[in-house]
């Protein structure tokens, strides 16, 4: 995927990128197949400044691991929540209904694995999930119509 440098800051550059149909490749943006323009941060590994045009990977798997941490993280969270409701909560509280006291239980823990999440954030966003701004290029023309 090529994108435009917009701002450099060091060693991470904002790209802004236009995203067509066509695109998939990488699938750094997970923002379906719509035509969208977007903003993202990179890793600058070709010293890329602004006005630049660049190419944008992602290392291997890390499209996968990014959901993996986003989607699976909370929904063993909310399977482990709606068990423990059922099973160890509500027959201490035999006044509520036990598959309302399950679903509570596991939107709580939900959303702890959210809040959790979002307390490593620093860590996930440093290192290899930021896609990478690998080599200078040019724009097609495509692109730089609509720019």
């Amino acid at each position: 995927m090529k994108g435009l440098v917009t701002e450099a800051r060091g060693k991470i550059v904002k790209v802004h990128i236009v995203r067509r149909e066509a695109c998939g490749e990488c699938r750094a943006c997970a923002r379906g197949m719509m035509k969208k323009d977007m903003d993202v941060e990179a890793q600058n590994l070709c010293e890329a400044e602004v006005g630049d045009w660049v190419e944008l990977e992602l290392k291997d798997n890390a499209f996968m691991k990014a959901i993996l941490i986003m989607y699976g993280i909370p929904l063993l969270g909310l399977l482990i929540g709606l068990m423990v409701g059922y099973f160890l909560v509500a027959p201490l509280i035999p006044m509520v209904n036990e598959g309302l006291m399950s679903f509570l239980v596991g939107l709580l823990f939900t959303g702890g694995c959210y809040l959790w999440i979002h307390s490593q954030n620093k860590r996930w966003e440093s290192g290899k999930y930021r896609p990478m701004a690998t080599k200078l290029t040019t724009a097609d023309e495509e692109m730089a119509s609509c720019t």
